[in-house]
């Protein structure tokens, strides 16, 4: 039987909010865990060019929200003056093995204390908490990792993060070269190549670099959307190489997230009389073009009469200082509300009471917020970006994400008439059908798993929700 080991590089050393990305690597990694059709975790080490296992007893630690391995690998050191200055990591992380392996809660309080004044002169708070004061708990890798993997040509290794930073696609493979494993590799959009003014120079490169890599030795790119499949091998063939096979999974929703506890809306908030939009703020999702629209709203008066206002769910990104500053001025009036860091059950209860939901993205590989929102039975005003029309299908009107007279249009009709949404939001309701995370993962770990096509270039399988 053949064994498919899901890379967790990038939910390993990830200490963030639970988003994109690192939620589908994280749903892939739980699945693995439990699947009864052969699966393993494994994580590559930069300095031994080897894929290796976690330790089981670190792994529920490193795997979770509250854990990482720190620090990362390999470990960019601070420029400019600062070089000059002692590094505080050593001592850092010697308290943190200190507060992780003893057995006493006071010598745990007293490492915490101590790192707190060893960091106390940063100036950007503690960092090792995340961004509602829950404390991270920093594993140090000779403490996480575990043995090298023996992978042989039964094995399919699955790639499935944000590998750009922690993976080198040449020596993985030379790796898969020697070894005989399969390749198999998630692409969930390739939007640097399409919107690279999109993207901070640095980060443009290393996505870039990173995928005229690694498709030449994929045996499989799994894509989460028709759109995304497309793209890929039309940039395959504007790189001068060709995609082995492509096939099309769906990611998955939260279903836990919805069944949680029941969390409070924050108390200037009125169920119904908002616009949820949940997402990162950076250039490509459509931010600026709401704010364009909202202004002209408010201009005319809509908002006001009607109690009305857009809530902004979502960390601050790239790029974006300019809208951020608009964010701040319209916040400051009461006339939007942006919410940074909050809970599962604080989400799910905005999307249970928004009046209906928002996703202006310019370009979209899948889109889940549109999911998680249909989930919920809510309304969306989508965007026509990539593959949102695909992931809406003819559950929500889509708008063309440069059209700001369109936006603000439709955004008056569904506040003054909120029997267009409620019609719309009746529809989802009879008509939403889409897989949770558990059954999503195991698809992906199943297409994963099947035997090479008989010619290169064969699209393998195209699931459905």
């Amino acid at each position: 039987m053949r064994r498919v080991v899901v890379d967790v590089s990038t939910i390993a050393r990830w200490t963030g909010p639970p988003v994109g990305i690192m939620r589908a690597q994280y749903e892939l990694a739980a699945q693995a865990q439990s699947w009864r059709e052969g699966a393993a975790l494994g994580l590559w080490d930069r300095s031994a060019g080897r894929f290796r296992a976690l330790q089981p007893g670190w792994a529920p630690t490193v795997l979770s929200w509250q854990g990482a391995i720190y620090p990362p690998e390999p470990l960019v050191q601070p420029l400019g003056i600062r070089r000059l200055l002692p590094s505080r990591l050593p001592i850092v992380m010697a308290l943190e093995r200190l507060r992780l392996s003893t057995a006493s809660p006071l010598r745990a309080r007293l490492a915490d204390r101590a790192q707190r004044a060893v960091l106390a002169s940063r100036g950007h708070g503690f960092p090792l908490e995340d961004q509602r004061g829950n404390r991270l708990a920093c594993v140090a890798p000779d403490w996480a990792l575990g043995e090298v993997l023996a992978l042989t040509p039964d094995d399919v290794v699955l790639l499935a993060g944000t590998d750009w930073y922690h993976i080198d696609p040449v020596a993985v493979g030379a790796l898969k070269q020697r070894l005989g494993f399969r390749l198999a590799v998630v692409c969930y959009d390739l939007i640097p190549f399409l919107f690279p003014a999109f993207f901070p120079a640095a980060d443009l490169a290393s996505v870039r670099r990173y995928w005229a890599e690694i498709l030449p030795i994929a045996d499989l790119v799994i894509c989460n959307s028709r759109v995304v499949e497309a793209d890929a091998h039309a940039i395959a063939a504007t790189l001068g190489t060709r995609i082995r096979a492509s096939a099309v999974a769906p990611l998955g929703f939260a279903l836990l997230a919805i069944s949680a506890v029941p969390g409070a809306l924050p108390a200037d908030l009125a169920p119904g009389r908002y616009a949820l939009f949940v997402s990162t703020i950076e250039p490509r999702k459509g931010h600026a073009l709401l704010l364009d629209a909202w202004e002209r709203l408010l201009a005319r008066g809509i908002p006001q009469r009607h109690g009305f206002r857009p809530v902004f769910v979502g960390r601050s990104g790239w790029q974006v200082a300019d809208v951020l500053r608009r964010i701040d001025a319209l916040s400051r009036d009461g006339t939007l509300l942006h919410l940074q860091g909050i809970g599962d059950a604080e989400l799910d209860a905005l999307y249970r009471h928004a009046g209906f939901c928002l996703y202006a993205s310019r370009y979209e590989g899948f889109g889940l917020p549109i999911i998680e929102a249909f989930a919920r039975g809510k309304a969306v005003i989508a965007s026509t970006g990539g593959a949102v029309p695909e992931t809406a299908g003819d559950l929500a009107p889509c708008l063309d994400p440069t059209d700001v007279a369109a936006w603000e249009q439709m955004l008056s009709e569904w506040i003054e008439r909120p029997e267009r949404p409620a019609g719309y939001a009746a529809g989802v309701r009879a008509g939403f059908r889409h897989s949770t995370w558990p059954a999503a993962a195991a698809n992906i770990l199943t297409i994963a798993r099947q035997p090479p096509p008989p010619q290169a270039g064969e699209v393998v399988l195209r699931a459905q929700t």
